[in-house]
């Protein structure tokens, strides 16, 4: 297919995971979505798992010489896709048959500007919304009634963009761990003028209850013995503290420490 033609370029990233990969490629498949592409950005799986899936039905397969951690794995996906919009997700979520109800809505909403991210998925549920059509609303930048879900606009769960979102607004944070990086990025995005947008009803399920580094660590915070109400107000106000702190040039946080050195 002529680059010009592609329309959506799906980028899936993997790490040791061939099964729910090839679930993943088949629900997007199963679409039936004129031009569009299926691109796969492997760290540097096990090597009888890269010959697996390089059977696969896909239309490229990045590979790298070691593991470098999910921010370079996605990077480097990025840099591949070629389609006027991109769609992310990791191996273990699937596309329902719903979302091709909704895309050229999402894309029509990002051409005119009205979000520059739409998200198809969230754990979280946020308590006010700004409706931007039918099956779409807006996440406040700022709300007070999202006092304790400000700071989850952004996710690594399933999401759509222009393709160059990240040439424009930077991309992911490197040599960090997981849970660092998308913290990271979450602030970044909450401080920028990024308007992320959410469909009002999941247009991906996960294949194994999948969390977001974000919410696991919720969920870790949860063991102690604090109510779960206290321990949303602290996190906030960790994040604001973070948010005000952060430089857009230095990229770093104050507060957490990164896994991955």
């Amino acid at each position: 297919m002529n680059e010009k033609d592609i329309r959506i370029s799906f980028l899936i990233t993997h790490f040791n995971r061939p099964k729910q990969l090839k679930h993943c490629i088949n629900y997007i498949k199963k679409l039936n979505l004129p031009s569009y592409e299926i691109i796969v950005s492997d760290d540097y799986s096990n090597s009888d798992i890269i010959e697996k899936i390089k059977t696969y039905k896909i239309d490229n397969l990045i590979l790298s010489n070691f593991n470098q951690g999910l921010a370079n794995n996605i990077n480097k996906g990025v840099k591949a896709c070629k389609g006027q919009f991109l769609i992310y997700c990791q191996e273990d979520f699937y596309a329902k048959d719903c979302l091709k109800d909704v895309l050229e809505e999402c894309c029509a909403i990002l051409d005119r500007e009205d979000a520059d991210m739409i998200r198809f998925i969230t754990n979280v549920s946020f308590n006010k919304l700004i409706k931007l059509s039918n099956n779409i609303s807006l996440i406040p930048k700022f709300s007070f009634s999202n006092f304790s879900q400000n700071y989850y606009q952004y996710s690594d769960h399933p999401f759509i963009v222009k393709r160059l979102f990240f040439e424009t607004n930077g991309y992911y944070l490197e040599n960090t761990s997981g849970d660092y990086g998308e913290t990271e990025y979450a602030i970044r995005m909450l401080k920028s003028k990024i308007k992320i947008a959410i469909t009002n009803d999941p247009k991906f399920t996960d294949a194994l209850d999948s969390v977001s580094v974000i919410d696991r660590r919720i969920v870790k915070e949860q063991k102690i013995k604090i109510s779960k109400k206290v321990i949303k107000i602290l996190r906030a106000f960790r994040m604001y503290f973070e948010c005000v702190f952060y430089n857009n040039n230095k990229r770093g946080l104050i507060s957490y420490k990164n896994g991955r050195q």
